[in-house]
């Protein structure tokens, strides 16, 4: 298989993580995000599962896993046409995005709006204060977030990770999605460009 060809089969795949991604916010944001539920009518755990299944505590750590994978699988597909020999795809096989990114603006440094999108997301200085929030109060970097948004534990199962700046966070959490989406919205359209660019070379 080509390099352009496994380029271009990644990119296809990462469109089915950030297409999760996206319905899972529209139903977020439609929600309204609530942390509880109050009714003048007795609410059964079935009401309640139905009315919170799409707030923060129930999708955010899912969501946040899928959105970073699908940063990496963007960031692998644009580089891998890059690929000459064995030592480059060691340069990428990996799920540090934040060294990916930082070989992406060795080579695409003209694509600025696709810069500017991952590094909003990846530079802890950039970062939407809620998830600034988790990445201090854990002193976690994106770099590991093949670890903590698929485990509540350390590998070693030592250290339990909180999650509690981005659980029940209500309005902010609702403004964090809506922000989200809307960045998606706003970038994925560089992200397609490049990448039907690359493959018509």
């Amino acid at each position: 298989m080509a390099l352009k060809e496994k380029s271009w089969t990644i990119l296809l795949f990462s469109d089915k993580y950030i297409t999760m991604v996206e319905n899972t916010l529209e139903k977020a944001i439609k929600s309204g995000n609530p942390s509880v539920i109050i009714s003048d009518s007795y609410i059964t755990d079935q009401d309640l599962i139905n009315k919170t299944k799409y707030c923060d505590y129930s999708i955010i750590i899912p969501l946040l896993f899928l959105f970073y994978h699908w940063i990496e699988l963007v960031l692998k597909g644009f580089l891998l046409v890059l690929v000459k020999e064995d030592a480059d795809i060691k340069k990428i096989s990996h799920h540090n995005v934040i060294k990916l990114l930082k070989e992406f603006k060795n080579n695409f440094s003209n694509e600025k709006d696709i810069i500017i999108f991952f590094e909003k997301y990846i530079k802890k200085d950039n970062m939407p204060n809620l998830l600034k929030m988790f990445f201090n109060k854990n002193n976690l970097s994106v770099r590991n977030y093949y670890n903590f948004f698929r485990y509540p534990l350390d590998k070693n199962f030592n250290i339990k990770y909180d999650y509690s700046s981005i659980q029940y966070t209500n309005k902010e959490g609702l403004t964090f999605f809506k922000d989200l989406l809307k960045d998606i919205n706003i970038y994925k359209k560089h992200i397609v460009r490049l990448g039907r660019d690359l493959n018509n070379k």
